[in-house]
């Protein structure tokens, strides 16, 4: 008990009181960092934060002991590396209550969508303006606590702090305005959100939309299986469809092209030649049919079953004709695996390519493309 006493140093009443709301608030967010953080947000990277948050706590741990003997063995020390530790804590506060905040703005002010199952709040150009208020005042809130643990109490000195973040605020605007504007633009539109999938200007794949942040918007490629990062300024400058926002219910559009020999028609009169001509379309016609009923009945392709397959002779080139598919996707599900949206888009082609080729067997019609030879007869005097 002496041993204790000893090391202990001698502080009063208050004091005592102080150091043990510190301490005992940092023990409870050590043990319920999990749980506090998972309520916010929970990702893929929850783990990371849960860490991140545990050593804070433990560090504030360890300047905390380490204020404590300093006080017990230097009369004049003034607390340093205490107020480090709360000014740590203070910034990570903040963080925390901005997530806080934002989660309760998207329940309150968001917009509420199934995604792969489940039921999610996502941000809207409402909620990201509470967002912004919120960071704002949060910001401001943080920067005053510090001022008052650091003892800043001067007019001079709270005014000179607040005027240098002012100042940084003013002289970086160029490079982060532009990009919460564009995010409030794209929220705005209402008809980009989490689970989208849309195809960029200048970009060949697709990509589902991850999440729309402050700054950036976070995509999965889904034809590569990997993330991508654009800034929000670069995404609405770019043209973007969106391919789960449909113009109607027959569902996307999607083209697929065959290169057809001509075909050998003979006979002197127009009739028989009309006969022969006939008799070539109602086999093109009857093996896209074919393939159309082939792609019903196949329950892996997700093609509309109530819209038939449309084809049209689209080019008379000099080696073959060309002809035209057009097949309707089923509606795009509200997911974000990449899986799932490779076998609907990518999937759903490559079996209806297959269907065509079987059927073109099936009506004895090559896709090979005729290649045109050039015979010169010579005679030799």
């Amino acid at each position: 008990m002496d041993a204790i006493q000893w090391i202990l140093p001698e502080l009063s009443r208050t004091q005592w009181l102080v150091h043990s709301l510190i301490f005992l608030t940092n023990i409870t967010l050590l043990i319920f960092a999990r749980p506090l953080l998972q309520m916010v947000q929970a990702g893929i990277d929850s783990d990371t934060r849960i860490k991140v948050f545990r050593a804070l706590n433990i560090l504030v741990l360890v300047l905390h002991g380490v204020d404590l003997a300093l006080i017990r063995t230097n009369s004049g020390y003034e607390n340093y590396f205490i107020n480090v530790g709360l000014s740590l804590m203070a910034i990570y506060g903040g963080l925390f209550v901005n997530s806080l905040a934002s989660y309760f703005s998207r329940k309150r002010f968001g917009h509420q969508k199934v995604l792969d199952g489940k039921k999610v709040f996502l941000d809207t150009y409402s909620s990201r303006l509470v967002d912004l208020l919120l960071l704002m005042v949060i910001t401001l809130t943080t920067l005053y606590v510090i001022i008052k643990i650091w003892g800043a109490n001067s007019l001079l000195e709270t005014t000179g702090i607040f005027g240098i973040l002012i100042a940084f605020l003013a002289f970086t605007s160029s490079i982060w305005a532009p990009d919460i504007i564009s995010g409030l633009i794209i929220l705005n539109t209402e008809i980009l959100e989490d689970g989208d999938v849309v195809v960029i200007d200048r970009h060949p794949d697709e990509y589902v939309i991850s999440k729309v942040t402050l700054i950036y918007v976070i995509l999965y490629d889904i034809r590569n299986n990997h993330r991508t990062l654009i800034r929000n300024s670069q995404f609405t400058q770019s043209k973007i469809d969106n391919l789960s926002r449909i113009a109607s219910t027959d569902g996307i559009r999607q083209p697929l092209t065959y290169k057809i020999g001509y075909p050998g028609i003979t006979g002197a009169s127009t009739k028989e030649k009309t006969e022969h001509l006939n008799i070539f379309k109602n086999k093109i016609d009857q093996m896209f049919r074919q393939a159309f009923e082939a792609c019903v009945i196949n329950k892996e392709v997700k093609i509309n079953n109530n819209k038939m397959f449309e084809w049209a002779l689209t080019s008379a080139g000099d080696y073959a004709l060309e002809y035209t598919l057009w097949f309707y996707l089923e509606r795009i599900p509200n997911t974000k695996h990449t899986s799932t949206l490779r076998k609907h888009l990518m999937g759903t082609a490559y079996k209806v390519n297959e269907a065509v080729y079987t059927a073109s067997v099936l009506a004895d019609i090559s896709l090979a493309t005729p290649a045109q030879l050039e015979a010169q007869i010579r005679s030799d005097g």
